[in-house]
This record gives C-alpha cells, structure tokens and sequence, in this order.
C-alpha cells in the first residue's frame, strides 16, 4: 500500500480521530514528496500550532460562550451568562468567537472536556459598557468552548486532508513514493489542490482580546487605535505624572486621536506612540507593581505601547 492510500485509509477509519497526529505526520512525508513548501506549512502548523500573527484557517474559528464575574459592596455574581448587547457594537461580530492556534495534541486534548479561557480584553469591554450589573464591577470574563467543538475542527481536518489525498491519486497514485524533488505531480495542478485545501479559506481576526495583535503584519488596527486612546484618556491622571509630563502625554494621545478622522498616517502614528511610550512608560510599569485600579485597563494600554518600538 503506498503513503497516498495509507493516508486515506487512516483518516477514513473508525477511530481515526486519536490517530490524526500520525495521520499529519505521514501527511509531512507526503509533502516531503511532492515538494510543496505550502503543505509543509500547514502540516507543520496543524501540529505545533498557529504562532501569531499568522492567519488561521476557518475551521480554527471556534464557537464559544462568554461568562463574567461582578463585584460590588458586600455582593458578588459569579460565572453570568454575557449578552452579545453587553459589549460594544462593533466587537460583537468576534462575540462568540475565538480562534484556537493551539497545536493538534492540544486540540485532541479537549474534545472530552472543552476549554476555558480568559479573555482580559473582554473584562474591559464589559465594564466599559456597563449594562449588566450598574452597580457592580466586571473583574473576570472568560470564553468557554464546547468539546464539540474541538471535535468538529478534527473533523474538518480529516475531511481537508481526506479530499486532498484523493486528489493526488487521481493525478499519481505512487506520489507517495516518488524521489525527493522528482516532482510526482505536475506544480500548477498541485498548487492549486493546496491552495484550494490548505492555504484558504484563511483570514486574519482582530479580536478585541488580549489576541488582539493577529494582524498580517505588525501595524495596530484602527478600532483597537481609537479604543487605545479612549481608554488612555480615560485613565491618564491615575499615573500620577508631573504636569509637563501629563501635558505631553496629553498632546501625543491628541495626535494619534487626530489621525483616526482619516487614513491614519502611520509613520505619524508611530512617532506620537513612541513618545508617548517613552514618557509614560516607566510610570506604567511601576503602577502596574502595586495593588491599582483597573488593572486590566493598564495591561491592555501596556500591550499596545508595547507595539510601539522605542
């Protein structure tokens, strides 16, 4: 039995769901073969997993359901079921969603017992909004994903790798067994099969989660820009800084503010970031030691000045 048909045959067995690391890796000597240094990409990154801020494919867009936790004087409201209408507008499209980036084994992992995963960045998205409980803090908010979920990305990747296989066997059977760069199938007709099975539909998600930098490259996205300088404005006094210092800040957080009215200029963009990292950055790191207010606010502004290269 050659490699092309013993993959078909793995991926099609009963049980093949455990079995689908050792699928993927005769899958690696499969593109070992064919020599396709796309296909060596996305086996790769099915078993190691997507490191950011490379795009994922769609079948790594999760369903989830979102709970918070709340806080007020002598009350607490634990693990509350958040409304899609508890978070601003234009996030609530990435509402339900998540994107899981893990690697194969991890996925494997959680089809029994599903995964819980804490979404700071949503933490201050629900206190902004503050509808749910007025009187109350949101401290904690968190994702939960489904073991069916897991279940139905594995059966996902069974399918793409199962109508790939066929493929190659309609075009060369031994294909499995070719030489090393020999080229068992011709290179246009074997792009386009892994083009059309791994290399798409895949899409870059600007989440407003502490994930929120999985961009194709390294600029912040205009929502998460104008949030940015919301939240700074917001929360500038609680830095304590002397009054230049404050007026500074003030006049960069007001430059960066200016370009979100157009096509932000990114070179502008980054100057006022910049410097504005380099007058707060110390007071922040140095807050962020001690017991604050607003901790998820701070390392989430913290995260984005990060994003600005001194």
């Amino acid at each position: 039995m050659g490699l092309v048909q013993e993959i078909e045959k793995d991926v099609t067995s009963p049980g093949a769901r455990g079995e689908i690391t050792n699928v993927l890796r005769k899958c690696k000597r499969l593109a070992a073969r064919l020599g396709n240094e796309d296909f060596v990409r996305w086996v790769d990154c099915e078993l190691n997993g997507y490191v950011e801020p490379q795009p994922i494919p769609d079948y790594r867009r999760l369903k989830c359901n979102c709970y918070a936790d709340f806080m007020g004087r002598g009350w607490r409201a634990n693990h509350q079921a958040v409304p899609s209408y508890a978070v601003p507008e234009q996030f609530r499209d990435d509402f339900n969603r998540i994107d899981f980036r893990d690697g194969i084994a991890s996925v494997m992992a959680l089809v029994v017992k599903g995964a819980m995963i804490e979404d700071h960045g949503l933490t201050i998205l629900i206190e902004r909004e503050h509808v749910m409980f007025p009187q109350m803090q949101c401290f904690r908010a968190r994702k939960v994903i489904s073991g069916n979920e897991f279940d139905q990305l594995i059966s996902a990747l069974k399918n793409r790798i199962l109508d790939f296989v066929i493929k190659i066997a309609a075009e060369n059977p031994d294909a499995g067994e070719a030489q090393l760069n020999s080229q068992p199938v011709k290179a246009e007709a074997l792009q386009q099969l892994v083009t059309n099975h791994f290399s798409g539909p895949i899409r870059n998600f600007a989440q407003y989660s502490h994930d929120f930098s999985q961009t194709a490259n390294s600029e912040i996205q205009h929502d998460e820009l104008a949030e940015f300088v919301k939240l700074f404005t917001e929360h500038l006094d609680q830095l304590n800084l002397d009054e230049t210092q404050t007026r500074k800040a003030a006049a960069q957080l007001a430059t960066i503010h200016a370009q979100l009215s157009d096509e932000p200029n990114p070179v502008i963009v980054q100057e006022a970031g910049r410097s504005l990292r380099s007058i707060t950055e110390n007071a922040i790191g140095g807050m962020l030691t001690t017991a604050i207010v607003n901790p998820d606010v701070w390392h989430w502004i913290q995260k984005i000045l990060s994003g600005f290269q001194l």
